[in-house]
């Protein structure tokens, strides 16, 4: 967790809660359970929280409760990756921590939230609540961490969070991205990441008829997601990405006008002697 982060499309990462567990294929070579494999010695941040044998995830989860203010402290403006460490969703993460982080995030609108999770039917399942219900549970939170002051209730979804998902292939963009879509939310964004097959996104956008400035009647695709980040894997036994998976997200992503943000410096090609390096960046949120 810190100010600083290595993750290109975010400026600071936020770590209220330690733990998880592999869900899909994406996971296989997930950064954050190797991070925490190397510091789950005694004493250490994730001391209980991986398997002794295979270093790999034990589906505890820990709340931090000396992180939990963290964005509070925080007086300039950041976009900030919440639990890039853990799952905010994760099926062991009772609704009392997600109201809390929640309540954070109410209580410091300067800051930009982006959430990501790979497990949207329970994101689904905990804002489909009845919203009084949730922005009361959130608003009690909101007093607790203010100490008493009364800050009023928060009315959801929360202008400032990004609610995402992880996809990393067809499968996982066809279980996915319906149930992002019926989340409220001020921005709704995927991360491609790792990217291990063809992806389109052709489910989350319609045609619809258009007249132009010059009463050009003509179809153009709409698109409900407003962001996409794409990017390979990296580290070692890196599985490579095709260049035309990219390619073609980025191209439906031009043509249905939705910012598309491509990390290429976690990218390993299938094709021997192609190098590629930077990143590319088609339109912005607003």
């Amino acid at each position: 967790m810190g100010d600083r982060t290595g993750i290109s499309w975010t400026d600071a990462t936020w770590n209220p809660l330690r733990g998880c567990s592999r869900v899909s294929a994406g996971c296989v070579h997930c950064y954050a359970e190797t991070v925490a494999a190397r510091f789950s010695g005694p004493r250490q941040p994730y001391e209980g929280l991986v398997h002794a044998k295979t270093r790999g995830w034990n589906e505890q989860l820990r709340f931090v409760e000396g992180a939990l203010d963290q964005p509070l402290r925080w007086s300039r403006p950041r976009l900030i990756f919440v639990n890039s460490m853990s799952d905010l969703f994760h099926e062991n993460v009772p609704d009392e921590w997600i109201d809390r982080i929640f309540a954070v995030m109410a209580l410091a609108p300067r800051h930009t939230f982006q959430v990501l999770t790979k497990r949207p039917e329970r994101m689904l399942s905990y804002l489909g609540e009845r919203t009084d219900n949730r922005e009361h549970a959130i608003g009690e939170q909101m007093r607790v961490i203010s100490r008493g002051r009364n800050p009023g209730l928060p009315e959801l979804p929360l202008p400032n969070v990004w609610l995402g998902i992880s996809v990393e292939d067809q499968s996982a963009a066809d279980g996915r991205i319906p149930l992002l879509l019926q989340c409220p939310a001020a921005v709704r964004w995927l991360s491609c990441e790792p990217l291990l097959g063809p992806v389109d996104l052709r489910q989350a956008c319609t045609l619809r008829q258009c007249t132009d400035p010059y009463g050009v009647s003509h179809c153009g695709m709409v698109c409900d997601l407003d962001w996409v980040v794409v990017g390979g894997e990296s580290g070692a036994g890196a599985r490579p990405m095709e260049p035309a998976w990219p390619r073609a997200l980025r191209d439906e992503c031009a043509q249905a006008g939705v910012p598309y943000y491509e990390d290429t410096r976690m990218f390993r090609p299938l094709r021997p002697g192609c190098v590629a390096e930077g990143r590319e960046v088609i339109g912005r949120i607003e």
